[in-house]
C-alpha cells in the first residue's frame, strides 16, 4: 500500500500554495484564528456547509458567506443515526449530500471560505451517503440507505482515491454491500491506516454490529476474524472513536445507553469485545469524541440531551466521571454530533433539530461546563437540521 499511497501522499506545502492561488489568500492569514468548526445544514433544496469561527472564549461566529453550497441536497423524512458526515482532510473539507447521493469536496480558503474543487460534487457510489473517513489518498463513504429514503439499491461502503486537486476516483472492487434497512452508521480508518472499522444495523438488536477490516495495498478491504461482532449487553451501535494506538475502538449504543469497548487486531482487522458495557447515566448514547491523548471519552446522549465523560484507562477500561445536561432551545431529544476543538479546550455539541451548536469549556477535571447563555448555544439561520460536526 505504501508504494501506491506515497504517490498521492499529502504535500502540505503544495496544498497551502493551491489554496492561496484559488482563494487569493495565504495560509498564514488563517493561522491566527483559534480554529474553525464545520457542519452541514442538510437543506433538502440546497445543501450547504456552515463554517463557524472559534473565538478566544470558545464561543462561535458564523463566517461571511456561510453556508457554502455543496452542489447537492440534504435528506428529509426521518431520523438519521450516523457519525462523520463532514470530514477535514489536509487542505480539504469533504461533506455528504445524502439527498442526492454525492460527496462535495472543498478547498479551504481565507477567513473560513470554502471553494468547491473542479468536478465537485462526486457520485458517492450508493444511496444516502452519511459518513466519511480518510487516510492519505484513500477516502471511504458509508452509503446508509435508511428505510425512509426509499433507496433503489442496497446500502454499502465504497472507496475512492483523492488526488492532489481534490478529485475523487472510485476504487475498483471496493464496494461492500450491507443488508437492506441495516446500513452502515459510521466508517473510520484506524490511525495508521492499516485497519478500518464500521458500525451498522441501526437500532435493531438482531443486526446492529461492529465490523473490522484489514486495508489491502490496492485500497480494498478484507474483513477480519470475529467480524461482524454484536455487542454483548447493549445494541443500536452508532458512533465510535479509535484509541491513538489504533488497537481499540469505543462504541456508543442507543439501546442500553452504554459504551462497549472492542479490540481491533492491527494486523488482521479482527474484532473482539473487551469486557461488558459501560452505562452513561443518560438516555440513548449515540455520538462519541475522544481527547487527543486518548485519556478522556465524551459521549452524547440523544434523548436526555446530556454529555457523559469517561476516564479511559491504559487497558482500555472506562470509568464514568460524570454526566452533564446541555442547555436546549427546544423540547425533546435533540443532542447529536460532537467535536473537540484543536486546542483541546472546548467541546462542541449539536442540537440537530434546533439547528444549534453548544459550547462547553473542558475543565482541569476533564468534565465539560457549558458557556453562559448568550455565548452558548449558537443557532444557525439556514437549513433543515444540523448533520455532522468537525473541528479544525
Amino acid at each position: 500500500m505504501r508504494s501506491v499511497t506515497l504517490i498521492a501522499r499529502w504535500s502540505y506545502a503544495a496544498g497551502f500554495a493551491l489554496a492561496a492561488m484559488l482563494a487569493a489568500a495565504p495560509f498564514a492569514s488563517r493561522a491566527a484564528v483559534a480554529g474553525y468548526l464545520y457542519t452541514i445544514n442538510n437543506d433538502t433544496q440546497q445543501n450547504g456547509v456552515a463554517v463557524l469561527e472559534q473565538n478566544a472564549d470558545g464561543s462561535l461566529t458564523e463566517v461571511a458567506g456561510s453556508p457554502f453550497p455543496s452542489g447537492g441536497k440534504g435528506l428529509g423524512g426521518g431520523d438519521i443515526d450516523q457519525q462523520g458526515a463532514i470530514l477535514i482532510h489536509g487542505d480539504y473539507v469533504l461533506a455528504v449530500n445524502p439527498g442526492s447521493d454525492s460527496i462535495a469536496v472543498f478547498h479551504k480558503g481565507d477567513g473560513g471560505k470554502l471553494i468547491p474543487v473542479a468536478g465537485s460534487p462526486f457520485p458517492s457510489g450508493g444511496p444516502a451517503p452519511l459518513s466519511l473517513t480518510a487516510y492519505e489518498s484513500l477516502i471511504y463513504v458509508a452509503n446508509q440507505a435508511p428505510p425512509f429514503a426509499n433507496a433503489s439499491s442496497a446500502p454499502n461502503i465504497t472507496g475512492f482515491r483523492i488526488d492532489d486537486m481534490g478529485k475523487l476516483t472510485p476504487i475498483a472492487n471496493s464496494t461492500s454491500a450491507f443488508p437492506a434497512s441495516h446500513g452502515p452508521a459510521q466508517v473510520h480508518f484506524g490511525p495508521s491506516g492499516e485497519t478500518f472499522a464500521v458500525t451498522s444495523g441501526f437500532q435493531d438488536a438482531a443486526t446492529s454490529s461492529v465490523h473490522g477490516y484489514k486495508v489491502l495495498a490496492d485500497g480494498t478491504l478484507q474483513e477480519g476474524a470475529g467480524s461482524p461482532a454484536q455487542v454483548t449487553g447493549a445494541s443500536g451501535d452508532v458512533g465510535f472513536s479509535w484509541s491513538p494506538s489504533g488497537d481499540r475502538i469505543y462504541v456508543s449504543n442507543f439501546r442500553g445507553s452504554a459504551v462497549a469497548v472492542f479490540d481491533i487486531d492491527k494486523t488482521t482487522g479482527g474484532v473482539k469485545q473487551l469486557g461488558g458495557t459501560n452505562g452513561t447515566q443518560g438516555t440513548a448514547a449515540c455520538w462519541t469524541a475522544l481527547s487527543s491523548d486518548g485519556k478522556t471519552l465524551y459521549v452524547a446522549n440523544f434523548v436526555s440531551n446530556s454529555i457523559s465523560t469517561f476516564d479511559v484507562g491504559a487497558d482500555g477500561k472506562l470509568t464514568l466521571l460524570g454526566t452533564v445536561q446541555r442547555r436546549v432551545d427546544k423540547s425533546g431529544a435533540d443532542t447529536k454530533d460532537m467535536a473537540i476543538s484543536k486546542d483541546g479546550k472546548f467541546l462542541y455539541v449539536v442540537g440537530t433539530g434546533a439547528r444549534e451548536i453548544s459550547t462547553f469549556a473542558i475543565g482541569l477535571d476533564r468534565t465539560p461546563v457549558e458557556l453562559p447563555a448568550g455565548k452558548s448555544p449558537l443557532k444557525l439561520g439556514a437549513g433543515q437540521n444540523i448533520l455532522g460536526l468537525a473541528a479544525d
